[in-house]
């Protein structure tokens, strides 16, 4: 009994204390665990956006293959005459319907809705006739005889990520023999 008298509960303290180093570590843990998370997903957002702004560029260029004239820039919104296009990717008013078109992916999002986003095509002029290989892709070069001057388009495409908040802008130029 004398033994149990002069014992002052130091073994309470000391497993307490390393109870509470336990739960700072897990506390800890599952922090960067929520933070890997959500880098995660921003990586995700960020590819799928960079993914859409890839296949408007694309279908820029196909609207542009189906062009027989020039006739509809400076018309239509979202084809703008030389030096007349947007002059800041950051301004809303550039991606509005009076400068841009609005086009569907064929990609979804989590909620199986399409993703969409927006480009703009403006006419950049004539590429230099002695050597286009040089300077822009032009399908089909070096397959004909060359007839026709090459009209080189500036297309401009924002593509949205799952997320509105994300965003990536690619900026290309194209070719075509008139």
């Amino acid at each position: 009994m004398n033994r149990m008298a002069k014992q002052k509960g130091a073994v309470l303290v000391v497993s307490l204390i390393i109870l509470l180093v336990l739960t700072l570590l897990g506390v800890s843990a599952a922090r960067t665990v929520l933070l890997e998370e959500k880098m995660t997903f921003a990586a995700r957002d960020a590819k799928v956006a960079l993914e859409v702004a890839e296949a408007l560029v694309r279908a820029a260029e196909q609207e542009i293959d189906g062009f027989t004239t020039t006739g509809n820039f400076g018309v239509q919104n979202h084809l703008h005459l030389q030096g007349e296009g947007p002059d800041s990717f950051l301004d809303s008013a550039t991606w509005s319907n009076a400068n841009s078109l609005s086009n569907a992916v064929a990609m979804n999002g989590p909620d199986g809705d399409s993703i969409s986003g927006r480009y703009y095509i403006e006419l950049a002029g004539s590429a230099d006739k002695e050597d286009p290989a040089d300077n822009i892709t032009v399908g089909g070069y070096g397959q004909s005889t060359g007839g026709g001057e090459i009209k080189v388009f500036r297309i401009v495409a924002r593509g949205r990520g799952i997320t509105d908040s994300t965003s990536r802008i690619i900026v290309s130029h194209y070719g075509k023999r008139f």
